[in-house]
């Protein structure tokens, strides 16, 4: 399959769209739509869409999960999931439309059994090819503990692309094999490590500290409109953000794990690395809700995004 994608925590994502969000007052919808999602979900879905064959592992409801996997038949996603009892977590993407800002209300997830988690471990550790890259991506449910992205990691004898937070990322991070990439936004980056970082050149700064200190190959941080920057042990590039006509911000940083999957699988060097997974994540925020990017708007928006400059 070349590119395995892991979803812990697959969800049905409810987007509703207001004029004007009046926090603790009474809101009139404009629209509403729902989605197959989660971060797993999401970077599978974006790349089969930029041309790849992903194949997606993890954990699926036996209540109502029929409604991930139809949708990802209809996309032309490959799955193979390990069933539990429960129900998909709903989550609620709260769309101000005259601010273009997200509130969103996530559901944890509904918790899995040891025996199922073996199950899976198994079947990620099956799927392994020569030159394969594993993706993982997003939260996880109740009786996952926070070691398996870390246990994964090290296991996986090809590249690993890790997108996370707290302390499923720190143990990763320190774990005796990291993964090869990791992809937090600026905010997950400085609330992970207790700092504030104002510039590009700061981001790079500190984003080679972290290479030296955690033995990580690369580190893509992502700032929303403001672009992106990936951070290696000898250089760091960015891109500044594209003018975009906003309407689904939710799926921009997994569309761009996608893109870092896609260009790493095709052997990409790091400039052009960083402009697919700019060009994915436009390609993205320009659809409503959760829907990923389209083979065609993404090669529109790389053919706009210019040479990455260099940081440092």
């Amino acid at each position: 399959m070349g590119i395995v994608v892991v979803s812990l925590n697959p969800s049905i994502d409810w987007q509703l769209t207001t004029p004007e969000f009046i926090y603790g007052g009474l809101n009139r919808v404009e629209s509403g739509k729902h989605y197959a999602s989660g971060k797993g979900i999401n970077v599978a879905v974006a790349l089969k869409n930029l041309g790849g064959d992903p194949l997606c592992l993890g954990f699926n409801y036996n209540d109502n999960g029929r409604y991930i996997t139809q949708a990802l038949d209809e996309w032309g996603v490959c799955h193979d999931f390990v069933m539990v009892k429960g129900a998909v977590r709903t989550n609620i993407k709260l769309y101000d439309s005259f601010t273009g800002k997200m509130t969103e209300l996530n559901q944890p997830g509904h918790g899995v059994p040891a025996k199922a988690l073996a199950k899976l471990y198994t079947k990620i550790m099956t799927a392994w090819e020569e030159n394969s890259v594993l993706v993982l991506s997003g939260s996880m449910p109740g009786g996952v503990p926070a070691d398996f992205y870390k246990a994964l990691c090290e296991d996986w004898q090809g590249n690993v692309i890790l997108d996370t937070e707290g302390e499923a990322l720190e143990l990763a991070m320190k774990g005796a094999r990291p993964p090869f990439c990791i992809k937090p936004n600026l905010y997950e980056l400085e609330s992970a490590f207790g700092v504030t970082l104002s510039s590009k050149e700061e981001i790079a700064v500190f984003c080679m500290r972290l290479i030296k200190a955690y033995k990580v190959k690369m580190i893509c941080v992502s700032m929303g409109g403001d672009g992106a920057v990936l951070v290696t042990e000898s250089a760091a590039y960015s891109l500044d953000g594209l003018e975009l006509n906003v309407k689904g911000l939710q799926g921009a940083g997994d569309a761009m794990v996608a893109g870092l999957a896609y260009g790493l699988f095709a052997n990409t060097n790091e400039p052009e690395l960083l402009r697919i997974a700019s060009a994915a994540a436009a390609a993205s925020v320009v659809r409503e809700g959760t829907l990923m990017c389209t083979k065609i708007d993404y090669e529109w928006y790389l053919d706009k995004l210019p040479k990455p400059q260099i940081v440092l």
